[in-house]
């Protein structure tokens, strides 16, 4: 990623604060110290002093000093040196985080006779985290978590339903600052042990250039085809976002590629910004990493990873199709060309070049899938893998024996340190055989690659990987990290209160008790066995897309999970089922108008609109809108029921088909414009195949066969008439 693209990322999420020289310096110092924290712990567990609870609070207190460093108190100021309150700031961010770490696990605090400074400490900390994120993630949050923190104290004031006596501020501190009830809670756990990780993991596979070869790749496969650059941004976008769990950085890093090759061959301005929003964002939908959602769910279901990326699979690739599908239709709207082979990279020419970054990620989904080992684990090899693998690959085809000493050194070493540590205590490292054999694999691919370079004379990668690259993606990292970090925080504020005055209990009857009521309002004859269901998740749509606005999709999920999946579970969805439900509208928030920060970001690369390139990024996500229901209804598109495999491959087949006549609905377009009438039978139909009875699929399939026929009918008939008026440009259109 690019200075500019970097700054451009930045001032999106608060900061125009431009820093040089010397505190440039301070601010990479503690970003690198942080990721390297990081990752010791992933590869190397806990080292003495520092158990769970500690690393929670190192993990918010690295992410409240670098907010304060680099996130200034308000947008506008230009800012190129720290000024002196926020190094205050941060300094107090510092005297919290070691009090509350070598307080925590005190005889006083865990008998809960917390002494006054210890309160003091407590509340500067939410004070703290408040305010850091209002910096980093913006005001909405920050409003709903005061609003949470205001029902706490003045519950005994509120009627019906939202009553409660447990309004007591020294609890409240004692709760917030020191358990693992408040900000240190399930959503904080979830950051500090799943999410950075995996920001860490995509940091420095973008430093290596790959989010450039993904591109490369998927113009390869989409670029001759009908408005290919944007069905390339599809699947690139969808490729990186899976592993970015970042909206905003994910449609800047892609957009700045695709967006131009969008506009170049015909797309409009807003409608290129668009399509990159709707891509890069559904990413987080993508097995086997999902943002990092995945390894969340497995902490809030406790269903095993394998069970969460298999059931999130068929619907990631519906909801990609509808993009694709909606993306066709624009183009054969406006016969948008495809580009010329010669605009084109040779596949063999970019896999040769680059193709070593694709091993990470497979091995990757080695450890995690087939193995089954940790999270942790899983990342910490990966990054090593791909740490060895950049940077070999450029060192070898310049000087082999050098290298190859080097790599020998390097080997030797972490397999010597796994001997000596076999026969001497491990209380302070525990290190792996693992590390060694990362380090001769990415030897082994990094000399492999160099002799295929040299022997088809391929130029190696555009990035050439070293330390200057390697600290830029750990500072990249921990900056992509602190809106997870601050608004991971805020939530567990959030669920705090939600369990100290029992009304997380509470909503639950008050969501099932509406839907209730509005299915009683019903005539008999309209009143099914779901009616109640339908009612709560149509409920349960509206509050996870208001919950989300502005929000990380990381946090937002994790908020959503706490407060609303309840609901679903109570009214009979499988717990899967719910959570899944809340993600996926959880992520759609982040494209819903008007905070749509990734809007912002793209319409800055494509020069349009940032209201109506949000406007059209939510259109081409809306093919996900009903996917949520379409599996709460049926969960066999999960793989969830003992359903035959036919039936599952229909219910799959009936749910593609439901999707593709949504999208047409949408875009005003089969084969060519709908007539009104057939345009309100498109949405009929769709809504008829996500229904999942026999019946409505019967009814759902004939009546898009129907359309389809007479469409393609209407458009073989005008195709003669059509070829005298339109230029000799288009007839070499890919379809």
């Amino acid at each position: 990623m690019g200075d500019d693209q970097h700054k451009h990322i930045m001032e999106l999420e608060g900061s125009d604060r431009h820093l040089r020289q010397g505190w440039a310096r301070i601010v990479l110092s503690f970003s690198v110290l942080m990721g390297l924290f990081h990752l010791y712990i992933a590869g190397f567990g806990f080292f003495p002093g520092v158990g769970s609870r500690e690393y929670l609070v190192l993990h918010l207190t690295f992410g409240l000093i670098l907010v304060f460093l680099i996130f200034p108190i308000k947008k506008g100021l230009g800012q190129s040196s720290i000024p002196w309150y926020d190094c205050v700031l941060a300094l107090c961010s510092a005297f919290v985080g070691l009090h509350i770490m070598f307080h925590m696990t005190a005889p006083h605090i865990m008998n809960r006779n917390p002494s006054g400074i210890d309160l003091l400490v407590s509340a500067l900390l939410i004070v703290l985290v408040l305010d850091a994120t209002r910096r980093v993630v913006g005001k909405p949050l920050v409003i709903i978590a005061s609003i949470f923190i205001l029902y706490f104290f003045l519950g005994e004031y509120m009627p019906g339903q939202f009553h409660h006596t447990r309004g007591d501020l020294t609890r409240f501190l004692h709760e917030m600052g020191y358990t693992l009830s408040g900000v240190f809670g399930t959503p904080i756990y979830a950051s500090a042990r799943y999410v950075f990780i995996f920001i860490l993991f995509g940091a420095v596979l973008e430093a290596t250039g790959a989010g450039k070869m993904f591109i490369d790749l998927a113009l390869r496969a989409f670029g001759r085809y009908k408005g290919g650059p944007a069905k390339a941004s599809v699947l690139a976008s969808g490729m990186m976002g899976s592993i970015s769990g970042s909206s905003t950085a994910n449609a800047v890093t892609t957009g700045t590629f695709t967006i131009p090759l969008m506009k170049k061959v015909g797309f409009k301005p807003h409608v290129s910004g668009g399509i990159e929003v709707a891509a890069s964002s559904s990413g987080q939908f993508l097995p086997p990493i999902m943002g990092a959602a995945a390894f969340i769910m497995v902490e809030f279901t406790g269903l095993p990873y394998i069970d969460i990326i298999k059931s999130a699979l068929i619907p990631a690739i519906l909801c990609y199709t509808a993009i694709l599908f909606m993306v066709h239709f624009e183009a054969s709207k406006n016969k948008i060309r495809g580009m010329s082979k010669d605009e084109l990279v040779s596949g063999r020419q970019l896999l040769i070049s680059q193709g070593y970054l694709i091993v990470p990620v497979l091995v990757l989904i080695y450890f995690l899938v087939l193995e089954g080992r940790s999270v942790f684990y899983a990342a910490f090899f990966s990054i090593i893998l791909l740490m060895v693998l950049a940077y070999f690959a450029h060192k070898f085809k310049e000087r082999v024996g050098r290298s190859l000493f080097l790599a020998g050194v390097l080997f030797g070493f972490a397999y010597g340190i796994e001997r000596l540590l076999a026969h001497v205590d491990q209380n302070f490292i525990r290190w792996h055989a693992e590390i060694a054999l990362m380090i001769v694999l990415g030897t082994v691919l990094a000399l492999a690659f160099a002799v295929m370079q040299k022997t088809f004379n391929i130029e190696t990668a555009p990035v050439r990987f070293g330390w200057k690259q390697l600290l830029h993606g750990f500072e990249l990292a921990a900056r992509n990290a602190l809106s997870v970090v601050v608004a991971c925080a805020t939530a567990g504020i959030l669920i705090g209160v939600l369990q100290l005055t029992g009304l997380s209990t509470k909503f639950v009857r008050i969501v099932t008790g509406f839907s209730e009521d509005l299915t009683a309002m019903l005539p008999a004859f309209m009143v099914t066995d779901h009616t109640q269901l339908y009612f709560a998740l149509i409920l349960s749509m509206f509050a996870c897309l208001l919950l989300g606005l502005g929000l990380p999709t990381t946090a937002t999920y994790i908020i959503l999970a706490a407060i609303v999946a309840p609901v679903l579970v109570t009214l009979g969805l499988p717990v899967l089922v719910a959570h899944l439900f809340v993600l996926y509208y959880g992520v759609l928030a982040d494209d819903t108008p008007p905070i749509n920060l990734p809007a912002y970001a793209t319409a800055g690369i494509a020069k349009a609109g940032p209201l109506r390139t949000g406007v059209q990024g939510f259109k081409y996500d809306s093919g996900a809108l009903l996917l949520p229901f379409a599996f709460a209804l049926n969960p066999s598109i999960l793989l969830l029921t003992d359903d035959p495999w036919p039936i599952v491959l229909v219910n799959i087949l009936t749910a593609l088909l439901g999707i593709i006549a949504f999208a047409s609905f949408i875009q005003n377009w089969l084969c060519r414009t709908y007539h009104k009438v057939e345009r309100w039978i498109a949405l009929v139909t769709a809504l008829l195949l996500v229904h999942f009875h026999w019946i409505t699929d019967v009814i759902g399939a004939l009546a898009l066969g129907v359309l389809f026929a007479r469409q393609y009918w209407q458009q073989s008939r005008s195709q003669p008439k059509s070829n005298i008026h339109t230029s000799g440009r288009h007839s070499s259109h890919n379809d």
